[in-house]
């Protein structure tokens, strides 16, 4: 029986106001593709996925475990549990990712470190053969800013590590996906991240005085590659989706 198409509609669950789908979106737009865009923590979310064609989990400052501070991670959680039954494509981007690990049965703990700034994430042998990363060079461009990580499900694919987080992406099942990494920022919202007042102190807390200018540099070095890396990503993930074809 020939399986019916499902809708070209993405939802996306932000977790906070500064994070949302950014760049993806925009993407999404030139693709003439909706996207609807959920505050997870302004509800309701979704019993099912039945008018969607995938799942996008973006990142946020909540910890996995943290259900009582913040029921919706649970309705997060089952969405994400009906996408892998489903097959619906998802992709988790850091919490996002640390939600699918945990669902699957992973661990979910706090690093040794913050990792933050501009990093460069390494393809294991089956990321470079996975369809999401086809055309990139070995290697992805991506922003981090979390505390926490995940260890590998069972039954995962590592798709990605670094030697400070072994763990940076995998594939669980045909088209889930778990990002320990941000593919979603615009220049805006990192110039969001780096000088909203609160979080500029964050940052200099962590990274020294001279943090800001730091990473200012890198973004002049990194910043377009990251985004060339992201379209190339976010478009594989689209097509795996049957959204976009060739």
């Amino acid at each position: 029986m020939k399986q019916q198409p499902r809708s070209r509609r993405v939802l996306a669950i932000q977790q906070i106001w500064d994070d949302p789908p950014g760049y993806l979106g925009e993407i999404l737009a030139e693709h003439g593709l909706a996207c609807q865009t959920l505050q997870a923590e302004q509800g309701p979310l979704p019993d099912n996925l039945d008018d969607y064609g995938a799942l996008l989990v973006l990142g946020g400052p909540q910890h996995v475990g943290e259900e009582e501070r913040y029921p919706y991670l649970r309705q997060e959680q089952a969405l994400i549990r009906q996408a892998i039954e489903q097959d619906i494509p998802f992709l988790g981007i850091c919490l996002g990712g640390q939600l699918l690990a945990n669902v699957l049965g992973a661990e979910v703990r706090r690093h040794d470190f913050v990792e933050l700034g501009f990093y460069q994430v390494q393809l294991t042998e089956a990321g470079q053969r996975d369809p999401l990363f086809q055309g990139l060079p070995g290697y992805q461009q991506v922003i981090h800013w979390h505390e926490d990580v995940f260890e590998l499900p069972e039954g995962a694919v590592l798709l990605a590590t670094s030697p400070g987080t072994p763990h940076q992406a995998f594939r669980y099942g045909r088209r889930a996906y778990g990002l320990q990494y941000h593919i979603e920022l615009t220049p805006a919202m990192l110039d969001m991240w780096l000088y909203t007042p609160g979080y500029r102190e964050e940052i200099v807390s962590l990274l020294g005085p001279d943090a800001i200018e730091r990473l200012e540099q890198e973004r002049a070095r990194f910043y377009p590659l990251y985004q060339q890396h992201t379209r190339l990503v976010f478009e594989n993930f689209l097509r795996l989706a049957g959204l976009l074809s060739g």
